[in-house]
C-alpha cells in the first residue's frame, strides 16, 4: 500500500513474487475505497494475506485491523527516504517479510518502537525551549492567562467535522483543525467552510506520518503535499503556519528542520483520549479535569468515529467558560505565552 500527490497506490505481488500482478490507484478519495479492496483481496487470498505499510503511512492501519486484515509496518532500514512506492512495499512483504513488523490488533503505527520514540522526544526538550523563545513552537500549560486553545487533528471528515463546526458555530468558539493532507484532498469543500467560518488550518501531514523517520525529502513531501492542498482548498491563500507532527512524534533534528521550513510546532498539555470512545462525559471530564491556564486542548474530528467527541464539546466549552476561561486562537496563546516571557 502505498501513497502518491493524488492519493493511494495498492500493489499486489504476482504468482512468482516477482514483478507486481497488480497496481491500482485510488485518487481524491477517501479511506473507504482503498480500504474495501484491501478486505476484497484478504477474502480472496488463498495462501495469507498482509498489507504492508511504512511508518509514513498511519491513516491505515486503525480501519484494517477494525475488519481484521493484518498489517506490517516496513521500517526506515528498508526504505529510501520515505519515498516509497506500492511495488517496492509489495515487495518487501514478499522477499523480506522477516524485515518487517507485524502490528498488533489495537495497537498503534509505532508499536514496538516505544522505547526509541521516548528517548527521541525527552532529547526533545532543549530544542522545544528554545524554540518556544523564538515563537515557532507552542506548549500547552504555559502563562498566567487564563486562555485555553481547542484543536481537532485527523480532518477533515465530510461527517464529523461539519458537526463540530456547528457547535463552534453554536457557542462562538475559535478552534484550529490539524488537517491530513490525504483527506484535504478527498473533501476541499470541508477546508473551505472550516476558514469561511474563521478557524484556523493547521499541518498534519499528508499521511499521519511518524515524522521523525523520514529524510529531507520525504519530510518536503509530506508537508509540502499537504501546505499544497489545504492552500489550494482555500483559493491559493497562504499555507497554515501551524504544524502538528502526528503522534506529537519529534526529534531534535525534525523540530529544528519543520522551524527551517517556517512553520511553527504545535504541542499539547491536555489529552482528551477520545480516539478511545468513551462517552461525551469521560471524554469533557478529561478536558476539564487538566485544564489549566494556556493549555492546549487535543481533540479529534477525523480518524474514526467522532461522534462522542461532538457530544461531549458543548460540555467542554461550557464548563471552560464557567471555571473563568476564555477559548483563544493559537496566535492569541502564542502572543500571550511569548508575552510572559519577557
Amino acid at each position: 500500500m502505498g501513497l502518491t500527490r493524488e492519493g493511494y497506490r495498492i500493489a499486489v505481488p504476482g504468482a512468482d513474487g516477482g514483478s507486481p500482478g497488480t497496481v491500482e490507484t485510488y485518487e481524491r478519495c477517501g479511506l473507504e475505497r482503498p480500504v474495501a479492496r484491501l478486505v476484497a483481496l484478504a477474502r480472496q487470498a488463498t495462501d495469507g494475506f498482509a498489507v504492508v505499510l511504512d511508518s509514513a503511512n498511519g491513516i491505515m492501519e486503525a480501519p484494517l485491523a477494525a475488519v481484521g486484515v493484518p498489517v506490517l509496518r516496513a521500517d526506515p532500514r528498508s526504505l529510501t527516504d520515505g519515498r516509497v512506492t506500492a511495488e517496492a512495499l509489495a515487495e518487501l512483504g514478499h522477499a523480506r517479510r522477516d524485515s518487517l513488523t507485524a502490528l498488533p490488533s489495537g495497537g498503534w503505527t509505532m508499536s514496538g518502537r516505544e522505547d526509541e520514540v521516548a528517548v527521541a522526544e525527552a532529547d526533545s526538550g532543549p530544542v522545544e525551549r528554545r524554540l518556544a523563545r523564538r515563537g515557532l513552537l507552542v506548549n500547552g500549560g504555559v502563562g498566567a492567562a487564563p486562555l485555553v486553545a481547542l484543536t481537532f487533528d485527523d480532518g477533515p471528515h465530510p461527517r464529523y467535522t461539519p458537526q463540530v463546526l456547528d457547535v463552534l458555530a453554536r457557542f462562538d468558539a475559535p478552534a484550529t483543525f490539524f488537517c491530513i493532507g490525504l483527506h484535504a484532498l478527498a473533501h476541499p469543500a470541508v477546508v473551505r467552510r472550516i476558514v469561511a467560518e474563521g478557524h484556523a488550518l493547521g499541518n498534519h501531514s499528508w499521511s499521519h506520518a511518524h515524522l521523525p523517520d523520514l529524510g529531507p525529502i520525504g519530510l518536503g513531501d509530506q508537508l509540502g503535499f499537504t501546505a499544497d492542498t489545504l492552500a489550494h482548498a482555500c483559493g491559493g491563500t497562504r499555507p497554515p503556519r501551524w504544524l502538528r507532527p502526528p503522534y506529537g512524534g519529534r526529534s531534535p533534528e525534525l523540530l529544528d528542520a519543520v522551524a527551517d521550513l517556517g512553520l511553527t510546532t504545535v504541542l499539547w498539555d491536555v489529552e482528551a483520549r477520545d480516539w478511545e470512545r468513551p462517552g461525551a462525559e469521560v471524554i469533557a471530564e478529561r478536558v476539564l479535569s487538566r485544564v489549566r491556564p494556556g493549555s492546549v486542548v487535543l481533540l479529534h474530528d477525523g480518524g474514526g468515529d467522532r461522534s462522542r467527541t461532538v457530544a461531549a464539546l458543548p460540555a467542554v466549552i461550557t464548563g471552560l467558560r464557567e471555571r473563568g476561561y476564555r477559548i483563544a486562537g493559537l496566535e492569541e496563546l502564542l502572543a500571550a505565552q511569548l508575552a510572559a516571557e519577557v
